[in-house]
């Protein structure tokens, strides 16, 4: 019988491995980025392409740790050759999906969390008459003028959130959006959505989230900016990000913000000498910032 082989000598060098990480890591990366352009309405603006490296380095570092982890465990018992690389790459690819799909049942996770604070007869937005609940199986079948004046003023479970949040019909969603009762965590994952009248809406909610905000600042959008910049609880970094843009509008809106910071409104004077520029130079006067 043949003695077994060598598994020091079948071994690949360490430089493949790190070359197949590399690779697997990039490609995760590339197809976060892709996730995000989806996400954004499939284009690449000016601004969000200034925060596309971001994403794709905080994929390609989840996936760097994924890969040398799994090495580091699977390397006592499997065989690091071409095969065993083909394995590491695979469970790699296995572990970003699994994580992107969690994150894709966040929403069931918090229609549960939320399904005790929503009453049995359903929720209604306050200082509201609203119409009666109607089961999510009736919503489902119903047509769009249907769906759009159960988001607007409809008594809603969480069932009934979760089937509107999903409606094919984007005025429906921006409807949604507006409610003063929609769950925070589902108002958060609107500012994502793929259409803009949706993360429009998203984006005038005075109970938006500031790192959502923040994001919405870059959209490539203007009647998004210029949401987030209406939105009296704006942050000041969502502020900054739009005092650095060139729309006459967005600026003046910045610069009368009430959140507006000394750094905001010192990023409005570019020279320009518009009107944003001199209603900044004034707050910055009157020390009113």
């Amino acid at each position: 019988m043949p003695p077994p082989p060598d598994r020091e000598k079948s071994a690949l060098p360490l430089s493949a491995s790190i070359v197949v990480s590399l690779a697997v890591a990039a490609t995760i990366g590339f197809a976060d980025v892709v996730f995000v352009l989806s996400v954004a309405g499939g284009g690449i603006g000016g601004r969000l392409l200034a925060v596309l490296p971001i994403y794709f380095i905080a994929a390609f570092a989840a996936a760097q740790l994924a890969f040398w982890l799994l090495r580091a465990v699977l390397g006592a018992f499997l065989l690091l050759d071409l095969r065993g690389h083909a394995v590491l790459a695979g469970l790699t690819f296995l572990a970003a999906g699994l994580l992107h799909y969690a994150d894709s049942l966040g929403v069931q996770r918090i229609l549960q969390e939320q399904g005790a604070a929503i009453a049995q007869g359903g929720s209604c937005p306050p200082g509201l008459a609203c119409t009666p609940l109607r089961p999510a199986a009736e919503l489902r079948e119903a047509d769009a003028g249907v769906r759009l004046a159960a988001a607007e003023r409809g008594t809603l479970d969480a069932e009934g959130f979760a089937l509107l949040m999903r409606d094919a019909d984007a005025p429906v969603r921006a409807a949604l959006a507006r409610r003063a009762d929609l769950p925070q965590e589902l108002l958060e994952r609107m500012a994502g959505d793929r259409h803009p009248a949706v993360r429009e809406a998203a984006a005038e909610s005075p109970r938006q989230d500031d790192e959502a905000l923040s994001r919405l600042a870059f959209d490539r959008e203007e009647n998004v900016r210029l949401a987030v910049a209406r939105n009296r609880n704006a942050p000041p970094t969502a502020l900054d990000i739009l005092a650095s843009g060139t729309s006459a509008e967005i600026r003046l809106l910045v610069a009368e913000h009430p959140r507006a910071s000394e750094p905001v409104l010192r990023r409005l004077l570019d020279g320009s000498n518009d009107r944003a520029e001199r209603v900044a130079r004034e707050r910055l006067r009157s020390g009113s910032s």
